[in-house]
């Protein structure tokens, strides 16, 4: 049953109200003591002592009082005596007190604290105490009080909020000195506490979100002047999550904005969409880290804590000034810079994950060969296992001193014989628990000359394989330092060093095996890793694998990073032409290792030598060393100048530059097989035929820009920008390409018939944009027709010889694909500005696509040319709703908010050339994601209604076809299954049953902070989409995609049988999810609704008072606890996770199926922030 988005908000709002009840109960019980106390005059006690100490004294007064005394060692060893007879209140005792001894006293809360005093402090304070300020908030406009609004003291975390008058009142210690007052929507006040115990403070309105600066291409706009498609989210908010790579933390955060993270193997670099399908020939965003464009592995290698801000540009109007590049977007990376005020701080986490889903398997010895023979092999004429190995589980239950595995001659061949234990290896190869860790360090500040950032991060990554487990070091470190020559001549620099080491477990051994999941996958758990063999042990597949893995192969990576910005600002004209120009250098270098010895001895699992011992591991190929390595230049120049100038009521804002960027890269590798000493790891020491390869690839491109702002008293804005740009991947007649595009905006809040209303609707903006685009995500020489070199089998006295192969033809009209969009938008706030909202509507065009034209003649000898014929339509929306406030809880002030962010596309082919229209090609009116199959009516209820029912045409074993046998619908009637001519107008009993692509994607943002406690919690779920689990889809099929393949519990509890003829799944027959057999072909009762609803955030933090802290020259100390990925709700069946839904990205061969990736893992950390 299909889960879509009504029933995904009802079941999200009920998860809303348990933690918003869960909330509330723990605020009920943290306020949960009394609201009043005492003064210290309140308080009547006697004292009659004489020469007696201090701790005496003190004793008898927390007889008389509710107070407790606090003090340390110090004053218990003190000497000094107190004579004194005084009938009075607790504060005139305590002020006599002082007058004999050299200690005071604070009062905080029902506690007294003695500290030792300087004696020679002639300012010191007898008694310290607790004093009530009262007052009143207003706005300084229109006098009228400010409701909500939060008082917090300086430096501390006690506070509280306005009344619905405005008034407040606030208990604070003797030491306060300031008091913080501020309201979103106004502008912040600190106002001194002097003697004073009445304030009436007024606060200025300002325009809140549309005053902030938004970073655009070349430059900044403000919020409130934008006409194009741009969001943005803030550093803070990335850092909330408390997670360590950029992709992990705007998952879900911007509505349109979609990363792809694999699966959960450690170091799994994201990739960024925006908008959804771009081209059938592929495209992302562009990546701009502080102005400079990047890759995205750059943008994963910045550490979330680093960033001051990302915005994003969506339309053509905000990308065009950066030409082809950006035709699917700009992702626009700010890092951070120094502050007014310098900070030194240090954070850190130490952590540990753990798969969210782990296969189940079946454990009962006595009967899974048995299962396994007698049904999934029998049922398709096969049969694996002799009988003496289906007997011995038996024979080892009922004589428990055999060994779980033997090797015995039986008829002349040896046959290994198991029983007694099924090893689950899923918990004997993997730990429970895999650590991580993260320590940063960071130091700014700024002042008339000087700005500085300067920070260093260590990040430490481990996979789960207990006996060699992946480990990745991350170290990074970020500095931004601007120098002020003058007032208005600045220079600049921007340098970040990167460099990864990377070890990771060669788990590659033949074609099923990727990883150690996969293997798994593909072995008999009954089987131990080793057997005794003529009195020695002799490692199995199972304990081959684990020695090749753990001792005889490795994989070595190193990757250095450096890049480094210099520039210039200078303002000229009193400010009104701001001219810049930087230029920057990187250098990326890669270096990797691999290598593996494939030698025995082993006891042979393989088809063609079972369980004969072998030396050597042939299905590995030969053992063999592999040294590569990438390096990477990149120079860009920026130069640019932006005039602001206005004439009464109109504002005009022109911006013109120069960007040029070149591209260098360079591959290398060597390899050589049979290495004499593995462990040296070096090509000198290994013999036979070395091979040697290189391939390199430069490109380069050139621009000039342009961007018109033009704005009529802040109400009418129009936005023009243009850049003409010249690429080297296209021919010289075809590399230069201008692009314009265009935006509008009406700020109807600001016309007059919206006066009486402005208090609760504060602002409304109207937006519309339209632009076109080129693509340039192309290969550097694609237009170019190259002859391909390769090695030849044969040698030539002793070499093998090089020859080449007929070049492809290329479209002599090979050209530009473009891309137009047409943007609608709307921009409100509400409440003074509590609440707002943007809601976008688009329509992106791809135009000129790359594909192939027509059909030739086998005789041609090459592949035909593509030409630039085919489109794409995409159309979507997109949601952004938050609510920001403050509230007196108890009386201390509760600031919470609520965000949520929904979006939504869907894509078409609107032209290709497909004149058949051919089902496994594009077609016109193809919605991608589309998936076809056939329609599940159940199962056949005996042998002979099989027998002579419409069969699948494609399944191999349809002979075999009995009780239990998938029954499709016959839609056309003729008697037989099949998919027609696989065109859309001859489809057979084909139909289109689902769609691959995700729907109505949205992210729900829950924070608070009271009392120093802060809590920050996001959901992000999927509201509608169908998987269909395919081949190789191991963990979904069990021993239904290869009949040797696991059996877990699920295929055997959920397997057809007579007694169980409602069963999951149809009768067992081995290779029935392969190919186009039963299984293998997608059909609507295997069809999976992968809508999900996941808790990807929680974290919970402590701030311990500052006056604690300050104590010991440390302004703020947080600790927080951090879970990611901690909980989820999805109808997906069995083992699958919905975000793991992908093929092994490192697997090298096509026999991997869904959800054979890495698995995602649940992440619990402990943390620490520390400021000084």
């Amino acid at each position: 049953m299909k889960i879509y988005l009504r029933k995904r908000i009802v079941i999200l709002t009920k998860h809303t109200f348990r933690v918003f009840l869960i909330q509330l109960v723990c605020l009920q019980a943290l306020l949960a003591n009394p609201s009043n106390s005492q003064g210290l005059e309140d308080y009547h006690v006697r004292v009659d002592a004489h020469k007696a100490s201090l701790v005496e004294v003190l004793s008898g007064l927390e007889h008389q009082t509710d107070f407790r005394f606090a003090y340390n060692q110090k004053l218990i060893q003190s000497q000094q005596k107190i004579t004194l007879k005084l009938d009075a209140d607790l504060r005139t005792v305590l002020k006599k007190i002082t007058e004999q001894c050299d200690f005071q006293f604070r009062r905080i809360d029902e506690s007294i604290f003695v500290t030792a005093v300087n004696t020679q402090d002639k300012s010191r304070k007898p008694v310290e105490e607790d004093r009530t300020l009262k007052g009143k908030v207003i706005d300084a406009e229109t006098d009228e009080p400010i409701v909500g609004g939060t008082i917090i003291v300086e430096g501390g975390s006690k506070g509280t909020v306005t009344d619905l008058e405005g008034r407040f009142e606030l208990t604070v210690d003797g030491k306060a000195r300031r008091l913080r007052v501020s309201f979103l929507g106004y502008e912040p006040k600190t106002i001194e506490i002097g003697n004073q115990n009445q304030f009436t403070i007024s606060l200025s309105p300002k325009e809140g979100v549309l005053e902030e600066v938004v970073v655009v291409g070349y430059g900044e706009q403000k919020k409130a002047n934008l006409s194009g498609a741009v969001d943005n989210i803030g550093g803070k908010s990335l850092s909330a999550l408390q997670v360590n790579t950029i992709g992990e933390a705007l998952l879900g955060q911007l509505p349109g904005v979609y990363v792809d993270i694999a699966d959960g193997k450690p170091g799994r670099a994201a990739g960024f969409n925006i908008r959804g399908s771009t081209s059938i020939n592929g495209g992302g965003p562009l990546i701009v880290i502080d102005g400079v464009p990047q890759t995205t592995n750059d943008l994963n290698n910045i550490s979330p804590h680093d960033i001051e801000e990302i915005s994003v540009l969506k339309d053509a109007a905000s990308t065009a000034i950066y030409g082809a590049r950006a035709s699917f977007g700009v992702i626009l990376v700010t890092t951070k810079r120094g502050n007014e005020a310098m900070s030194v701080r240090y954070d850190n986490y130490f952590g540990f994950s753990k798969p969210t889903r782990v296969p189940e398997l079946y454990d009962n010895p006595l009967d899974y060969l048995s299962i396994n023979e007698n049904e999934f092999n029998a049922n398709i004429g096969h049969n694996y296992f002799t009988d003496a190995q289906i007997a011995y589980p038996e024979q080892v239950a009922a004589d428990p001193s055999l060994p779980h595995a033997t090797v015995e001659d039986i008829g002349g061949r040896p046959n290994l014989l198991l029983g007694g234990q099924v090893y689950n290896y899923y918990d004997l190869w993997f730990r429970d628990l895999t650590p991580k860790q993260n320590h940063r360090f960071s130091v700014g500040g700024k002042d008339k000359k000087f700005q500085y950032y300067l920070s260093g991060d260590f990040n430490h990554e481990e996979g789960a394989l207990s006996f060699k487990p992946e480990k990745i070091n991350r170290y990074t470190l970020r500095s931004n330092i601007t120098y002020n020559v003058t007032e208005n001549l600045s220079v600049f620099n921007s340098t970040s060093l990167v460099k990864r080491d990377e070890e990771h477990p060669n788990q590659y051994l033949y074609g099923f095996t990727s990883n150690v999941w996969r293997f798994i996958e593909n072995s008999n758990p009954m089987m131990p890793e080793y057997v005794e063999i003529d009195g020695e042990m002799v490692p199995t597949d199972i304990g081959f694998y684990r020695e090749f893995v753990e001792n005889q192969s490795g994989i070595e990576q190193a990757m250095h990073d450096t890049k480094s910005t210099i520039g210039v600002d200078w303002k000229i004209l009193g400010g009104k032409l701001k001219l810049h120009v930087d230029g920057t250098y990187q250098f990326t270098n890669t270096e990797k290792l691999r290598w593996w010895d494939n030698t025995g001895p082993y006891l042979s699992n393989s088809f063609n030598n079972r369980n004969i011992v072998l030396d050597y591991y042939a299905d590995a190929g030969p053992s063999k060393i592999y040294r590569s390595r990438w390096r990477t230049i990149r120079n860009n120049i920026n130069a640019y100048g932006t005039y602001d100038t206005s004439y009464g009521l109109h504002n005009l804002t022109v911006m013109a530059g120069y960007n040029q960027e070149s591209y260098n890269y360079l591959y290398s590798y060597a390899d050589r097989e049979y290495p004499l000493q593995v462990p040296q790891h070096s090509l000198n020491l290994a013999s036979g035929v070395a091979n040697v390869s290189d391939d390199d690839d430069k490109n380069a491109s050139r621009s000039v820009f342009t961007r018109i702002n033009y704005n009529w008293n802040g109400k009418y804005l129009l936005e023009i920008n243009g850049s003409y740009f010249l690429s080297s991947k296209f021919a010289k007649e075809n590399r230069g390409h201008a692009f314009i595009a265009g935006s509008g905006a009406w700020r109807i809040s600001e016309e007059s018939f919206f006066d009486n209303i402005r208090s609760t609707v504060n602002n409304v903006k109207l937006r519309v944009s339209y632009g076109s685009i080129g693509n340039a995500n192309i290969g550097s020489y694609d237009y170019i027709p190259i002859m391909g070199v390769s090695q030849s089998a044969y040698t030539l006295e002793g070499e093998r010889v090089n020859y080449t192969s007929s070049p492809n033809p290329k479209s002599a009209n090979f050209t530009w694909e473009t891309v137009e969009t047409l943007n609608f938008g709307l921009d409100a706030t509400f409440f003074r500005n509590r609440l707002t909202t943007t809601l976008d509507v688009y329509q992106r065009n791809t135009d000129n696509m790359l594909a192939n034209f027509r059909s030739l003649p086998s005789v041609f000898g090459a592949t035909v040319p593509k030409e630039n014929i085919a489109s794409l339509k995409t159309q979507g929306w997109e949601l952004n709703l938050a609510w920001n406030d403050t509230r007196k809880v108890g009386r201390n002030p509760f600031s919470y908010g609520v965000r949520f962010n929904i979006s939504d596309y869907h894509s078409e082919i609107t032209d290709y050339y497909n004149p058949t229209n051919y089902l496994a090609d594009y077609y016109r009116g193809q919605q991608l994601g589309e998936i076809w199959g056939l329609t599940t009516e159940g199962y056949f209820q005996t042998d002979e209604e099989a027998q002579n029912g419409a069969l699948l045409e494609t399944n191999s074993y349809k002979a075999y076809a009995a009780a239990g046998t998938i029954k499709f619908q016959d839609i056309n009637g003729d008697g037989v299954i099949n998919f027609g001519e696989r065109t859309l107008e001859n489809p057979g009993d084909y139909r289109k049953i689902g769609n691959t692509t995700p729907r109505y994607q949205y992210g729900i943002t829950l924070n608070g902070a009271w009392k120093g406690i802060d809590l920050n919690v996001f959901f992000r779920g999927v509201g509608k989409r169908d998987i269909y689990p395919g081949a190789e889809a191991v963990n979904f099929w069990g021993p239904y995609n290869r009949k040797y393949q696991v059996m877990l519990q699920h295929t055997v509890d959920e397997r057809w049988t007579p007694d169980n003829p409602d069963a999951y799944f149809p009768r067992p027959q081995g290779y029935l999810a392969l190919g186009n057999n039963d299984l293998g072909v997608p059909q609507t009762k295997y069809l999976q609704d992968a809508s999900f609803l996941r808790l990807k955030n929680l974290t919970v933090g402590y701030t311990i008072p500052s006056s604690l802290t300050e104590r010991i020259k440390i302004s703020h100390v947080r600790v927080y606890f951090s879970g990611q990925n901690l909980w989820e709700t999805t109808a997906l069946h069995f083992s699958l996770d919905p975000e793991g839904l992908t093929k092994d990205p490192d697997a090298n061969e096509s026999r991997v199926g869904l959800g054979t990736a890495y698995p995602i893992q649940r992440v619990f950390s402990f943390g620490l922030q520390v400021k000084l």
